[in-house]
């Protein structure tokens, strides 16, 4: 039996993204193919731009090119549709994703820590007025950093205002943009905000350029993701670090290594939950001079 299946292994493994033209996924991708390529393992790349009918499609097809198994960084699907797949006996990892539910392992940064360290940064700067713009609801990420928002607010005594809260569907600079474009023209509007990608917070930048609102004089802004082009923005962006690169590398390697070992079936062992603790890394969007991290 043992043969027959190593004579059926072609050394593919899916790679499932919800966005390529997203920095942050450049990076956890770059880092997966540096795992895979040192195993001897070829990607095979999709991007689903967060469509559920296409990521469903995505999955049909490379259950049908018969991958060794699948790392998902997008994930659209029911925790119970995900965990069906290791029940079929696909070898399944989520990276930088988190379904409570599944039953398949997860290798993703702290969230709702990173968004409170974000958040209480901005406050340590004076700020009252905070802004949220984040992803979708649906996604457990964004849950987490919308809560972590909620809870740094409310443990400095200060609201949570409906307002200042920004759930999107799409997460491209240009919604960034378009939210932040709103937030400014509030009768009161926010002093700061934490943006739960960078992409987001590229959006605001490219917003507060157009409207000639200067940051951090005017609008002190925090990311999440800490993707290289913070760096060189023309506000260097201060962010939380998401850890692209490490998440995959890790995610590749808790896919394959049970793979090349033979180890149980997929949906036969206890999965595991790595969880990547978050740092601060301070440029100059925020208001402080750049150059400091904070764990």
């Amino acid at each position: 039996m043992a043969q027959g299946l190593s004579l059926r292994r072609n050394h593919t493994i899916g790679l499932v993204v919800a966005n390529i033209g997203n920095p942050f996924y450049a990076e956890l991708i770059r880092g997966a193919e540096d795992v895979a390529s040192a195993l001897g393992y070829t990607l095979l790349l999709a991007s689903t731009d967060g469509d559920p009918k296409r990521e469903a499609g995505i999955v049909k097809a490379m259950r049908q090119r018969q991958v060794e198994g699948v790392v998902f960084a997008s994930v659209r699907l029911a925790d119970r549709e995900v965990t069906a797949l290791a029940r079929d006996g696909m070898r399944v990892v989520l990276a930088s994703r988190h379904l409570p539910d599944a039953n398949v392992d997860m290798v993703l940064v702290d969230s709702l820590r990173g968004a409170r360290m974000a958040v209480e940064h901005l406050i340590a700067h004076g700020h009252k007025r905070i802004a949220y713009v984040g992803g979708p609801q649906s996604i457990a990420q964004f849950q987490d950093r919308a809560k972590g928002w909620r809870e740094a607010l409310n443990s400095a005594g200060l609201p949570a205002l409906p307002e200042l809260d920004v759930n999107l569907e799409r997460m491209d600079i240009d919604a960034g943009d378009a939210a932040t474009e709103a937030l400014l023209a509030l009768p009161e509007p926010p002093t700061a905000i934490f943006a739960a990608t960078d992409n987001l917070a590229f959006g605001a930048l490219k917003a507060c350029v157009r409207l000639g609102c200067s940051v951090p004089q005017r609008l002190a802004l925090v990311g999440f993701d800490n993707v290289r082009f913070g760096e060189i923005a023309l506000t260097p962006l201060t962010s939380v670090d998401g850890s692209g690169f490490n998440i995959g590398q890790r995610a590749m390697r808790l896919l394959v290594d049970p793979i090349d070992s033979e180890s149980e079936p997929p949906g036969k062992c206890s999965p595991v939950r790595m969880v990547i603790q978050p740092t601060l890394c301070i440029r100059r969007s925020c208001g402080c001079q750049p150059g400091k991290e904070v764990s």
